[in-house]
């Protein structure tokens, strides 16, 4: 099967689309974390489609849980603002990428999304 591999460009055409801006020397070492599991992506018999999906997914959470700063809304001409969101819900992402990922190639790569919190509230009355 042929390498396929993502490229920076990709890369930085998701994370707009998302409303991050990584500096590329960040996203160099997140595309060079990611060639290190292209044996196990080969190895596990995925076409290139879910390769595709999974490397950007994977490099997505990598630079989303490094960088929750995330540009909101942005004004201009004399008003200048800009006002930032710090959110980075990233669990639907992380699922999206575990369901593809059914081999665990990325489970070493440094992807936090945290963990999971339950509230359980009980209200009595008399």
């Amino acid at each position: 099967m042929a390498v396929v591999q993502i490229t920076a460009e990709q890369v930085k055409q998701q994370l707009s689309a998302l409303g991050y801006t990584i500096p590329d020397f960040m996203i160099d070492a997140y595309l060079c974390k990611l060639a290190g599991i292209q044996d196990c992506l080969d190895a596990a018999g995925y076409d290139e489609c879910d390769i595709v999906l999974i490397q950007i997914y994977a490099v997505t959470l990598m630079a989303l849980t490094a960088y929750t700063q995330r540009i909101k809304s942005q004004g201009a001409p004399s008003g200048a603002s800009r006002s930032f969101d710090y959110t980075g819900d990233v669990t639907n992402l992380r699922d999206q990428l575990t369901a593809l990922d059914t081999s665990g190639c990325t489970a070493n790569l440094p992807i936090d999304v945290g963990s999971s919190v339950g509230l359980f509230l009980v209200v009595g009355g008399c």
